[in-house]
């Protein structure tokens, strides 16, 4: 392999590009002027945005693996990369003919202390945890510790004539103080997915290399930092717009400016930073335009910064020095407004935010910075307690003390992952964070006092710097219509405000159902605030409004997880979480004659039904109308029976699972007439389903069960070799025969329980979100139902309350056999149309479709 800064080639789309080893795949492309890497979702080019791996619009192919990160990705001499089209993906080894590792279980690592993110909390955290004599992990998906903030170079080329400024030599000290304790680096690993295991103990998954491994900490301290939040305005998804930390990155990392002509744009002293930066590196940076008004019309707020730190006051004035100096203009309270371009920037224009003239600059690369997000969905995944913000950027912030210590013994948050602070509150927090872990692990060490002085002296510096750059908290404009908000999806504004003002949408998860807003590669980092803003219309932010965080937190090749895992042994019971309603204002209904307790599709339909037979009827939930496993699940359309339904061999007679075939023939064609009664789309396509046999064995279970299916109405029969390859080509040659039914299908369940929800109120039925059943007393001629929001009447009670069945039946005396039992379900990316029935397997717990 060629060092780092050899001069090395690689291929794109068919063009020899000169490059250097060790340079990421976006940095060569960007030095060459191809500012476009893929494609979106809408047909439109799509570029580096975040330069962090979050965004996931600058995924290319290399050497035939498909969405590779061009940020992450470091440059190989040779490489062939081309650019990626949305919704076009050939499967490549990444995902067919993959053979499972024959092993139980991922490999496991067990340590003391495992630090998730190298930056300067990281690294503070690490240094006081391994001093303690503890053993520490420090694992970070970049391949250079340091972070955003003490970004390192990654090539000769990288580093300035007169050298390295006082920032990045002090994070190479930090670095270097951390390997000569011993301290452990895992560079370039992405941790997909946090959890628990049957003992309670934290388990973080990880993927190196294209392999999966877990790493089981005692103590687990989250320093993930946070990332830059966006202006939504139109073209801000154009390539050649970028966040400011992306633009830092590739000058620092590779010495590579984002573009000939400049303009940054945002709220917060890092953008001056950049642009000085950018400057100095020989870039044309034609204008500044800050948010926040000119600092001299905030005297008191100056002189309060000044106090707080003379040091650090002096370098931002000399930032804003240096670029006066250099002739870039610096436009106090202005925003962007919109961004003009056809395959990338091309013109910006601009604004003050109380109005006034707009000014047009042509640039070629945009760099914005309007705040920051913190990346807390680890420490949402382990149970840590979180506050609601609301404002212009609704979010959840984890509740930590100053040691980064949260509701999770086993857990702390530092820095930017708990909210925003800048670097050295990060660095004192990680301080006192190593050291209370340490402690816990039983070592006998102390928190340094310098530490919670460092801490309390910059927290008062950064309340008077953001003081002093605060912004107006509305938007310097409204989104107009055609403005794209989710990236990853492109939907737009329009999208949203439809789906809101014409189908009655006041929440975040049912607002992701029906446009896929938030259901990209990045989860809804950048779109799920204004999510939040636009849906909720200025409703208390709670948590449960926000998007939840979902395993895998970041795309993982199907391959790494192909393990050979042992074959299903039962269902598991699932921990129903323990949080209360949110809803706290009165009942606007006392009385019922039918109240109906779950608002999924079971509850749905029965009031659909009693409310067109003029029934009172009324549907409460603690939560939103389908919002659980309605809206969670697969959407298959079964008629015959799984292989776990219906027993281990046919001997078992299936019963009593095959008494209900008839009431699956029967719910599928309800479907259908339901669609069609509705004028509704629920994307049913009954094209058929096939239950997949490897073995004379499975081929001879499957003749006894579609035996008994056929006895209940069920068209089902066996097919062989050839027949299964006439109607599945694609499917392994190992398969030897299936079952087939004509009459199976799927169905999208996002829109259908949708669906039903608004046929049922246009038929009389009122739906109550947030209303939770605290007890139910039987009264005379009914029942009373105490909520958190008052008591509610009704002479009957339907309990379809799902996984909370059981509870809500106790609350009667009655004993109700069900519990939750999740299953897993694994969605690739968009891929070409390869299989077109239902697929399940006669031996397996596993089925599989393509949507």
């Amino acid at each position: 392999a060629a060092e780092g800064g050899a001069p090395v080639t690689v291929v794109f789309e068919g063009r020899t590009l000169a490059a250097v080893a060790g340079e990421s795949i976006a940095a060569t492309l960007l030095a060459h002027g191809e500012f476009a890497q893929c494609t979106g979702k809408d047909g439109a080019p799509r570029g580096v945005f975040c330069g962090m791996g979050v965004c996931h619009d600058c995924l290319v192919t290399v050497d035939g693996r498909a969405s590779q990160r061009a940020c992450m990705t470091k440059i190989a001499d040779g490489m062939r990369i081309d650019r990626q089209a949305a919704g076009k993906l050939v499967l490549t080894a990444d995902l067919v003919d993959v053979a499972p590792v024959p092993v139980t279980d991922f490999p496991v690592t067990e340590i003391h202390v495992a630090v998730v993110g190298a930056g300067p909390g990281g690294l503070a955290a690490a240094i006081a945890c391994r001093r303690a004599g503890a053993e520490v992990r420090v694992v970070d998906e970049r391949a250079m510790p340091g972070g955003q903030f003490y970004k390192q170079p990654a090539t000769p080329a990288a580093v300035p004539r007169r050298g390295l400024d006082a920032q990045a030599r002090d994070g190479a000290a930090m670095i270097a103080e951390a390997q000569a304790l011993g301290v452990r680096f895992s560079p370039a690993t992405t941790i997909w997915g946090s959890f628990r295991d049957a003992e309670g103990r934290i388990e973080l998954a990880t993927l190196t290399g294209g392999a999966v491994s877990i790493l089981r900490p005692r103590i687990a301290i989250i320093a993930t930092g946070a990332y830059e939040a966006p202006l939504v305005v139109p073209g801000w998804t154009l390539p050649g717009v970028m966040t400011t930390g992306a633009a830092q990155t590739l000058l620092r990392s590779y010495g590579v400016a984002p573009g000939r002509r400049i303009l940054v744009a945002g709220n917060g002293p890092l953008n001056l930073q950049v642009a000085a930066e950018l400057v100095r590196a020989g870039a044309e940076v034609i204008a500044v335009a800050e948010r926040a008004p000119a600092p001299w019309r905030r005297p008191a707020e100056a002189l309060a910064l000044w106090r707080a730190s003379p040091a650090l006051a002096a370098k931002g004035l000399g930032l804003t020095a240096h670029l006066v100096k250099a002739g870039v203009p610096i436009l106090w309270g202005h925003a962007i407004r919109r961004i003009e371009g056809g395959a990338r920037a091309e013109r910006v224009v601009v604004a003050a935010d109380a109005g006034g003239v707009e000014r047009s600059f042509t640039v070629d690369a945009v760099c914005m910075g309007y705040g920051f997000l913190p990346a807390s969905e680890l420490a949402r995944q382990l149970g840590c307690r979180h506050r609601p913000l609301g404002g212009n950027r609704p979010h959840a912030e984890v509740e930590r003390d100053d040691a980064g210590a949260t509701s999770e013994p086993d857990v702390f948050v530092v820095g930017e992952a708990g909210g925003f602070g800048g670097a050295h509150i990060a660095m004192a927090q990680g301080t006192l964070a190593g050291c209370e872990a340490a402690r816990r692990l039983g070592r006998d060490i102390a928190a340094p006092e310098d530490a919670r002085r460092r801490l309390t002296r910059h927290r008062a510096f950064q309340t008077a710097l953001w003081a002093l750059f605060a912004a107006p908290t509305q938007a310097p404009a409204p989104i107009a219509d055609e403005t794209i908000v989710c990236r990853c999806e492109a939907v737009t504004a329009a999208t949203l405000r439809h789906a809101i003002a014409a189908r009655g949408v006041a929440d975040v998860p049912t607002l992701k159902r029906l446009t896929r807003a938030g259901m990209g590669r990045c989860q809804g980092r950048y779109c799920g605030p204004l999510l939040h803003a636009l849906a909720e219309d200025g409703a208390p932010a709670t948590e449960l409004g926000f998007l939840a965080p979902q395993s895998p937190l970041r795309p993982v090749p199907l391959a790494a997880l192909a393990v050979e895992k042992p074959e299903w042994g039962g269902h598991k019971r699932a921990l129903l979480p323990d949080r209360p309603a949110r809803g706290a204002e009165p009942l606007p209904v006392a009385e019922a004659e039918i109240v109906v307790i779950g608002a999924g599709i079971v509850g749905l339909s029965t009031a659909l039904f009693l409310a067109r037979a003029g029934r009172d009827v009324v549907v409460i939930d603690r939560g939103k109308p389908n919002a659980l496993a309605s809206g969670g699940n697969a959407g298959s359309l079964h008629a015959q029976l799984l292989s776990f339904d219906f027993g281990a061999r046919a001997e078992s007679g299936g019963t009593p699972q095959a008494l209900t075939l008839g009431l699956q023939i029967a719910s599928i064609d309800l479907w259908q007439r339901l669609e069609a009664e509705l004028a509704a789309d629920f994307e049913i396509k009954v094209t058929g389903g096939l239950m997949v046999a490897e073995t004379e064995r499975d081929l001879a279970f499957l003749a006894g069960k579609t035996e008994i299916e056929r006895a209940q109405g069920v068209d089902c029969h066996v097919i062989g070799r050839s027949e299964l390859r006439a109607l599945e080509p694609a499917l392994d040659e190992r398969f030897i025969g299936a079952a087939f039914c004509p009459q199976e299908g799927k169905i999208n369940p996002l829109v259908a329980t949708q669906g039903i929800l608004e046929a049922a109120r246009a038929a009389g039925a009122r739906i109550l979100a947030d209303t939770e059943t605290l007890a139910i007393d039987r009264a005379p001629n009914g029942f009373v139902l105490t909520t958190q929001r008052g008591p509610l009447r009704a002479r009957r009670v339907v309990n379809a309350a799902g996984s909370y069945a059981a509870p809500v039946g106790a609350m009667l005396g009655l004993k109700i056999p069900v519990f939750g039992a999740p299953l897993q379900m694994v969605v690739t990316e968009a891929a070409a149309p390869l299989v077109t029935r239902l697929v399940a397997h006669a031996d397996r717990h596993l089925t599989l479709k393509q949507a």
